[in-house]
């Protein structure tokens, strides 16, 4: 007898509960196991010296184990386990994967003006204090040397994160949302407070959310969990491509580590453009639909 789908017929507060376990016990495990390998192949063990890059990459590695462990590895189980439906689909046309693409790298400037906005909030000090942290270790990742430290970044920073953070946030949270809010525009919502908070870089919060909101409803119109996961590794892989010393841009709106001012005009245009870009993929993706 196998397991696939022994659990679907149990009450959602169980599933929640199977959930949860799944993601506890896997974030153990996979922490356990990346931690064995760096200390067994590292000089350096646990190390959190940023400045060199053995270190760090060793760090990265520790990531990509603790993403995998906390976002990939528990969904996937779930699903197995409850005949959960992601709706990893390919029912899109290929000009719908264009179209995320253009509005995912479009965007930037009006998500680099948000985030000059976000930042000018007065936030208690200890609010400031949880993103430190990270933005250091995001910054030592990004300093990358040869095409090896490209390609492991994007592994790290951008396929990783996109498949996994989809596949919880609106492959399970939205549809979840939608079913007990009976709304899928609350859900949403509520989908992308949670996706942005959990961050835990509040002067980032406010574009992350905005983020959060159009990646929902990728995914609400197209129907698809594939083109929120492109449109959310475009995302990323933006950071780290320009990052690179070959195609490095001294304008740094594109980075959230940035402290240059991103043009207002430029913002509008941004912020013009995806609106009608938008507009082209719900037409898209509804004369697909029909």
């Amino acid at each position: 007898m196998g397991f696939k789908g022994i659990y679907k017929d149990k009450s959602s507060a169980t599933k929640i509960g199977i959930l949860f376990l799944l993601i506890f016990v896997s974030v153990i495990l996979h922490t356990l196991v990346g931690s064995a390998i760096v200390l067994f192949f590292s000089d350096f063990g646990l190390s959190q010296d940023l400045s060199n890059q053995v270190a760090v990459n060793y760090l990265k590695l520790l990531q990509l184990f603790s993403a995998v462990g906390l976002f990939v590895t528990p969904t996937l189980l779930y699903a197995y386990f409850t005949d959960f439906d992601y709706k990893l689909l390919f029912n899109f046309k290929r000009q719908s994967a264009f179209l995320v693409i253009v509005i995912m790298m479009l965007i930037t400037p009006f998500i680099g003006w948000l985030l000059e906005m976000n930042m000018s909030i007065p936030f208690p000090d200890w609010i400031l204090r949880l993103g430190n942290d990270s933005e250091k270790i995001v910054a030592s990742f990004l300093k990358m040397n040869h095409l090896g430290d490209l390609l492991f970044n994007l592994l790290v920073i951008a396929i990783a994160p996109a498949i996994g953070e989809e596949l919880l946030f609106r492959g399970y949270l939205q549809q979840s949302f939608s079913k007990w809010l009976s709304s899928p525009h609350v859900a949403i919502i509520v989908t992308a407070v949670l996706f942005s908070a959990i961050h835990l870089h509040f002067q980032g919060f406010f574009p992350r959310f905005i983020l959060g909101v159009l990646l929902g409803y990728l995914f609400y119109w197209s129907g698809s969990l594939w083109l929120p996961i492109l449109a959310h590794f475009t995302n990323n892989a933006q950071a780290v491509i320009i990052s690179y010393p070959t195609f490095k841009l001294d304008n740094g709106v594109y980075s959230v580590l940035s402290d240059l001012e991103v043009d207002s005009m430029m913002a509008l245009f941004s912020f013009a453009s995806v609106v009608v870009l938008l507009f082209m993929f719900y037409k898209t993706v509804s004369i697909k639909k029909d």
